[in-house]
């Protein structure tokens, strides 16, 4: 049969799951290593590990715009029915990749709400 070749990258949940579901609309990394990426599609696999962020993205998922109930929040939080940690879960087309050096410009609510991170937590290069 026909193959072809594609370009993987892994995150760990809960972020994985949010881009799966396509709550989570920003990755952000303090490199631009998805810059040569952009306007591809790419396979997203769910890492290992659980990132310690001590609930943090729960806090912002409830801000104004985000979710509604604790049940949206537990479903976005989690993978999609029949995947789980190793799988690739998403194939997605990568966005632009920006240097946002300045935190405080990281700090605005869309952009914490599109990353699910706050801005101090959040890598200087963003991607949509």
């Amino acid at each position: 049969g026909e193959t072809i070749e594609i370009d993987c990258f892994s995150m760990n949940q809960p972020f994985a799951g949010l881009v799966a579901h396509g709550f989570k609309t920003l990755e952000t990394r303090n490199s631009s290593v998805f810059e040569r990426l952009a306007g591809k599609w790419c396979c997203l696999h769910v890492g290992q590990r659980t990132y310690p962020d001590g609930g943090a993205h729960r806090d912002i998922m409830r801000r104004p715009g985000g979710v509604s109930s604790e049940d949206e929040l537990n479903r976005l939080t989690s993978l999609p029915d029949g995947f789980r940690k190793g799988h690739v879960v998403a194939i997605l087309e990568m966005g632009e990749t920006k240097l946002m050096a300045s935190q405080t410009d990281r700090e605005s609510p869309e952009i914490e709400l599109g990353a699910v991170a706050t801005g101090a937590a959040m890598g200087r290069y963003l991607t949509t």
